[in-house]
């Protein structure tokens, strides 16, 4: 069993290619967390979070999105 936050918006059983995006995502550690489009390290040492990145519908999307992303991915054990 696998558990993905409660942001998680499972599509239609039938839909079995957003199925399959889902599985890709989560096979790389997207387990439907915030993901954030911009990070920044200030002088400071602050770490600032800016704009949640929107998870994608199609596999093609989420290949692009686990290489831009890959930092924030969890742990795959």
């Amino acid at each position: 069993m696998t558990l993905i936050s409660h942001r998680f918006k499972p599509p239609k059983k039938t839909e079995n290619k957003k199925w399959e995006t889902v599985k890709f995502l989560i096979e790389h550690g997207f387990y439907y967390q915030h993901i954030y489009e911009n990070v920044e390290v200030k002088k400071s040492g602050i770490i600032v979070y800016e704009n949640y990145a929107q998870y994608p519908e199609n596999i093609k999307e989420a290949k692009e999105f686990v290489e831009k992303y890959k930092e924030q991915a969890q742990k795959v054990e």
